[in-house]
């Protein structure tokens, strides 16, 4: 994925924390170090509840850590906004 966004920019990444390989947290870190992809709006969708990850995971400065499950219409409300699309 990480490469793949290199080289097709999206406009928005939801990403989730818990995943195979490395976590998102991780994920989010090197998007924001690669000057490719440091742009890209990241918002974390998970069902990771725990205060230490979701402190660890808001000092990297994602636009939006929301927790599973979440009903369609807040989701989409939460893209709008990030997105700037009102």
């Amino acid at each position: 994925a990480i490469k793949y966004l290199a080289t097709n920019r999206p406009d928005l990444v939801l990403l989730d924390y818990e995943m195979p390989v490395i976590n998102g947290g991780e994920v989010l870190k090197k998007l924001r170090e690669n000057p490719a992809t440091k742009d890209i709006p990241v918002v974390f969708l998970t069902g990771v509840s725990n205060r230490s990850t979701i402190q660890e995971v808001l000092a990297m400065n994602p636009q939006g850590y929301l927790l599973k499950p979440i009903d369609s219409e807040n989701l989409f409300k939460v893209i709008m906004d990030v997105l700037g699309k009102k």
